[in-house]
């Protein structure tokens, strides 16, 4: 079963790529583009999800990639795998995709509103470069950035979660996690105690043996209310 929502959180930590930036429609913009550039007319949709599901997800728990490298050599297998010819440089340039992204419109509002009662995390399987153009298009409002580089291990491995804590001086008890990967999040913070919102923007259903969060929400809209903040008192949160 999910931890509780504390009454009054230490920390709240995030997922970013799918939960405060658009990276699904910025990368299905970059794979229609790098589709056209090779002149194949395979559905972007379709090879994204290939690509995601059968290529990048496995990569992650796989051995340890920088993440540029991890997304250009998932794509170049992907596009392998579709009978599609691969030169050395297709999809070099995918990771500046990624630091292109835009939040969605909901991100910046709601991560100022949280900021008033605890401190702002985000743990991401991303790379140092990506995530601080990420972070200022966000209005830089994270006290703590960790990525996959620093311990060598990408989400769903706990190294990133144990390390934010960590640096935090917050327990899973007293943590919130946001994020929308039923994939890489939920099957980690859950089972750590960690209480879970699941920012579910495509209106997915769990898969089996995925762990259910402590509660479900479509976006980001009032979600100091939502998780029942508002009401509470704020904290100081400056240092």
């Amino acid at each position: 079963m999910a931890a509780p929502l504390p009454s009054r959180p230490k920390l709240f930590t995030f997922d970013t790529y799918g939960t405060l930036i658009d990276w699904d429609s910025a990368l299905r913009e970059y794979i229609a583009d790098l589709l056209r550039a090779k002149g194949s007319d395979l559905d972007t949709r379709a090879f994204h999800h290939e690509w995601y599901f059968g290529f990048a997800l496995p990569a992650v728990s796989g051995p340890f990639l920088i993440y540029r490298e991890l997304l250009t050599t998932t794509l170049q297998q992907a596009l392998r795998a579709a009978g599609v010819d691969v030169d050395p440089a297709d999809a070099a340039d995918v990771g500046d995709a990624m630091a292109a992204a835009q939040p969605f419109p909901d991100a910046v509002e709601s991560l100022g509103q949280l900021a008033e009662y605890a401190p702002l995390a985000t743990i991401s399987n991303s790379q140092a470069d990506i995530i601080s153009e990420s972070s200022r298009k966000l209005g830089n409002p994270f006290t703590y950035i960790f990525t996959g580089e620093v311990v060598k291990h990408y989400k769903p491995h706990q190294a990133l979660f144990d390390l934010v804590l960590a640096s935090a001086g917050a327990a899973p008890a007293d943590t919130i996690h946001i994020a929308q990967s039923q994939y890489v999040d939920l099957p980690r913070s859950v089972p750590m105690g960690m209480a879970t919102v699941w920012v579910n923007r495509h209106h997915q259903d769990l898969e089996p043996g995925t762990p259910a969060p402590t509660i479900e929400v479509h976006d980001m809209v009032d979600l100091d209310r939502r998780i029942g903040l508002r009401d509470t008192g704020r904290e100081t949160t400056q240092p």
